[in-house]
């Protein structure tokens, strides 16, 4: 090899170098083999997302100057509207979710310490002023928050594997609790890391046992175990991979589920669960965090998705219920970055996202839906394209022990 370089002409030595380089270049980068065309299918994805985004309306309005400056928080894993339209506020205070948290097995890396001493619930009004706050001394690592038509506070701790319910004159000590402490299970009375609560008015609760058993579960308002689904592989659409978030639909019959790391929203009818129908939208790409249900307009999902890749957006969504169509984004003018919740007002006009990172929480509004009435009514029925309608089985497929794959194994 080197006698035939040292044996052509020097002209043809250097052509040949520059060859080299041009294609060496073009096939390996900065960050490994690329392809040829990688980076104009790069520019043809953003081109392609751009147009998409152009066609929506951009809404809710972001509102800047909301919260006050002068309230800290740490990770904020949940957002939750009492029946005053006050926001409260679930975050972690000191404390952070990351690789070291748990063990192989799901169990709490921290216990023997402390609950966190910081109160753990704040109350924002309308202005963003901070008017109460509570729940110091009863939590470890903080997720999902709800509030009940009663005013009842239901929320859910991953370190403990509980869930928690706190009556308007009892914040400090709850009136009913589900799980057994700092006990990873798999039963109709343990739970694994479950991540979420939605209330019914008859007082019926549904519980997303989230990140471990991947199962939806409901109790009658004294903690009764009445049903539950969730199955452990395969496309089912009773198969969930991370079910992170619920939100009700009453005036349909739906509770509908984020399904994180399916990239869908499922909704379920909530007498029997049955399935109904399923939405999901390329733009939003394949990690759904949160969803919340507001019946205006017919019916809209609030949806915000999570980081996927460097192309697709972290933003948030709305999709018309009944024709499934995507017809609003919203995002703050820096855009997200980590969402993990959120909540909207019943007539829609006020949305709020929780962020892990950076550690706040964002105000939307939609001054066109403030003189909406609160409980439109639902002229169509939802139409069901993804699956003839079936029934789950009243038990969980235990062999479900699969982990989630995702950028991001812990929120």
């Amino acid at each position: 090899m080197y006698l035939f370089l040292f044996s052509i002409p020097n002209f043809v030595f250097v052509v040949l170098l520059c060859a080299i380089n041009c294609i060496c270049g073009r096939m390996f980068g900065e960050e490994g083999f690329y392809p040829a065309g990688y980076y104009d299918s790069q520019q043809v994805q953003y081109d392609r997302i751009k147009n998409a985004l152009t066609k929506l309306e951009h809404a809710p309005q972001w509102v800047s100057d909301w919260p006050s400056p002068s309230i800290k928080m740490g990770q904020v894993s949940g957002v939750a509207i009492d029946n005053m339209g006050r926001l409260l506020v679930f975050h972690r205070s000191r404390n952070v979710w990351d690789v070291n948290t748990f063990s192989d097995r799901d169990v709490y890396q921290g216990i023997g310490d402390d609950p966190i001493p910081d109160p753990t619930i704040l109350v924002l009004n309308d202005t963003g002023e901070l008017v109460d706050m509570w729940g110091q001394n009863l939590f470890f690592i903080p997720h999902g928050i709800t509030v009940d038509i009663e005013g009842n506070v239901w929320v859910t701790d991953v370190a403990l594997h509980q869930v928690f319910k706190f009556t308007p004159d009892q914040r400090q000590k709850p009136a009913l609790v589900l799980g057994e402490k700092f006990i990873p299970g798999n039963s109709d009375t343990r739970f694994c890391k479950p991540s979420a609560v939605a209330v019914l008015s008859n007082g019926d609760f549904f519980v997303a046992d989230g990140y471990c058993n991947h199962r939806i579960l409901k109790y009658s308002p004294d903690g009764t175990i009445i049903l539950q689904w969730g199955i452990g592989h395969g496309s089912s659409p009773f198969v969930f991979n991370v079910p992170h978030a619920l939100t009700l639909a009453e005036d349909r019959g739906l509770v509908c589920v984020a399904d994180r790391e399916r990239g869908r929203v499922a909704c379920f009818r909530h007498d029997n669960g049955t399935f109904q129908s399923s939405f999901s939208n390329w733009l939003m790409g394949g990690r759904i965090f949160s969803v919340a249900y507001a019946p205006v307009h017919g019916g809209r999902l609030y949806i915000v998705n999570g980081p996927v890749s460097q192309i697709l957006p972290v933003r948030g969504y709305v999709i018309d219920f009944t024709s499934g169509r995507l017809i609003q984004t919203f995002a703050p003018d820096a855009g997200l970055k980590n969402p993990h919740d959120i909540v909207t007002s019943p007539d829609g006009s006020k949305v709020y996202v929780a962020e892990l990172s950076p550690y706040r929480v964002y105000k939307f509004v939609d001054e066109t839906l403030k003189n909406e009435s609160l409980l439109e009514k639902v002229e169509k029925n939802v139409t069901v394209t993804s699956a003839t309608h079936v029934k789950p089985t009243a038990t969980v497929d235990t062999t479900t022990t699969a982990r989630p794959l995702s950028l991001l194994a812990y929120a």
